[in-house]
């Protein structure tokens, strides 16, 4: 039973990503010569030399090519990939514990097309800075944690979107994980054996809330490749749901006070933008839910979005849909 461990590289310094490797090779119960990392170059002129992979006990291959993003560098490795399994790491991350890798291949042996664990990341504490770990159960949003069969992939057309470059990981596994409904075999592990981990130089993680905001446009357009990629698909149920989940969830976020501040008006109106654009293509949907799909939606859209700041709503749902109708070029 083989593994692939497919990781795009993009300027992180070989100090950065050295623990991934480091903590593979650390790896106990589990067979290194059945373990393989792709290591996708994605067009920067930091090189890890060769010298350095040759030190591990498992095989690495080195992929050289043109930079596009990190969903074409993903790509390029599930399509050089000749492994039963793979999984997608970033850099400059790495695995838990020792055991990391055996709860992997447990799995791996009973089976499985689609496999989603918890995970756990690194924060600092805002007034301590001191290092923290924060769990994540179940969560579709990352890539962190996910494990695939890889033929199972293949057979049904399963990629990274190439244009999507942020927030792209949400967009894969909804869509993964929404074929795998229609008839693949999902997994669970509980024990998390993903770190996701701390890096001071991210924009991500220095100010996730402005991050998020800061690329909301992209946040939606992700939301539209996926309903398209419903659509196409035939998804009728799922495409419905996506659709009032998408503009709920978007309602709600575009109440929240950091949202209209004179500093934000450009993302704000980037995003709105954006927003017209699934509405103009998936209005009609939203429109055809009935009452109740819409208010089972909306209650756990607002939950989330008053815990991430909304305060109160500060137009009506009829009110914003009208404004980017109207208002919104």
């Amino acid at each position: 039973m083989t593994l692939d461990i497919i990781v795009p590289h993009y300027k992180e310094p070989w100090s950065r990503c050295q623990y991934l490797f480091d903590s593979i090779a650390m790896q106990r119960g589990v067979p290194h010569d059945q373990i393989g990392v792709i290591l996708v170059n994605d067009g920067t002129d930091v090189v890890i030399e060769q010298e350095i992979l040759a030190r591990y006990p498992f095989r690495i291959d080195y992929i050289v090519k043109e930079h596009e993003g990190v969903s074409a560098a993903r790509n390029a490795g599930l399509a050089h990939s000749k492994a039963d399994y793979v999984m997608f790491c970033d850099a400059d991350d790495g695995f838990l514990s020792n055991y990391g890798l055996y709860l992997v291949y447990s799995a791996m042996c009973e089976g499985f097309d689609f496999l989603v664990s918890s995970f756990c990341e690194e924060t600092l504490t805002e007034k301590e800075k001191a290092l923290v770990l924060i769990g994540h159960s179940q969560d579709l949003t990352f890539i962190h944690g996910k494990v695939y069969r890889r033929q199972w992939l293949l057979n049904n057309d399963l990629w990274f979107d190439k244009d999507l470059t942020i927030h792209e990981d949400g967009y894969f596994n909804m869509l993964v994980h929404i074929v795998c409904s229609h008839g693949g075999t999902n997994k669970e592990i509980k024990t998390p054996f993903y770190l996701w981990c701390w890096n001071g130089d991210s924009t991500v993680r220095k100010d996730r809330d402005d991050f998020v905001l800061r690329t909301y446009n992209d946040v939606i357009m992700a939301r539209i490749r996926l309903c398209e990629e419903l659509q196409k698909r035939g998804y009728e149920e799922e495409l419905n749901v996506s659709v009032v989940t998408t503009v709920m969830n978007s309602y709600y976020d575009f109440q929240k006070t950091s949202y209209h501040l004179a500093k934000n008006q450009k993302y704000l109106k980037a995003a709105e933008r954006a927003f017209k654009k699934f509405w103009t293509e998936f209005g009609k949907i939203f429109n055809n839910a009935t009452n109740l799909q819409i208010s089972e939606v909306a209650i756990k859209a607002r939950e989330t979005a008053t815990k991430n700041g909304m305060l109160m709503e500060q137009q009506s749902l009829k009110d914003f849909l009208r404004h980017i109708e109207k208002d919104v070029k």
